[in-house]
């Protein structure tokens, strides 16, 4: 299967994936550059083998991913680094977007934050926790930049490549360093209409 520079959800089934939280954590685990066993997946999300299963088999039957056998074990990869939704589809769903798109993705990040608060929960603090992990303490590990920028129709397009760019500077380690010198983070970006604005347009 070709690797696509961005996937576009064209069906609910697809968009439904790339709104379920469990399988967001899938997709966000495999690589597009490495092919990833089930084991290997399980070990690197922390989650059910068999549901990493069931998502694996949703996910190849809607041509979102490859797979491949290495030695008898198939082992399986991201067709492209960006995943984004069809407007054409979402047009259609009105009704559904909030369940489809907004509570599905603000729930699969807010689970994380859950997921990684509940196992620091044994330490006396986060910063404790998080330094006894190898990670420095919260405002560093927990950052959350945010802001408002102005944009020209025009540049949206140069926002993502800028983005997709920042991604693959650091989305592997250099074959030459050390492993144990680099943590691992998940990053997030999100874009939307500031609603002042979109509602002054609106009524305009």
């Amino acid at each position: 299967m070709q690797e696509k520079k961005n996937f576009r959800a064209e069906t609910i089934e697809q968009t439904n994936l790339l709104t379920d939280p469990f399988g967001l954590t899938v997709l966000s685990t495999l690589k597009t550059d490495e092919y990833l066993s089930v084991n290997e997946i399980a070990k690197l999300s922390g989650e059910e083998k068999n549901l990493i299963e069931e998502y694996i088999k949703l996910f190849l039957e809607e041509k979102m991913i490859k797979v491949k056998k290495e030695e008898g074990i198939e082992k399986y990869s991201k067709i492209s680094d960006y995943y984004s939704f069809s407007p054409e589809l979402l047009s259609i769903i009105p009704d559904q977007i909030q369940d489809h798109i907004i509570f599905g993705l603000l729930h699969a990040i807010q689970g994380d934050y859950y997921d990684l608060l509940k196992l620091a929960q044994k330490h006396d603090n986060l910063d404790k926790a998080l330094a006894e992990a190898g990670y420095p303490e919260a405002k560093k590990s927990l950052d959350l930049v945010m802001g408002r920028v102005y944009i020209k129709e025009e540049d949206i397009k140069d926002i993502e490549d800028l983005v997709n760019k920042l991604m693959n500077k650091y989305k592997k380690i250099p074959e030459d360093e050390d492993p144990d010198d680099y943590l691992a983070f998940d990053l997030n970006f999100f874009m939307k209409p500031s609603i002042a604005k979109f509602i002054e347009n609106i009524k305009e």
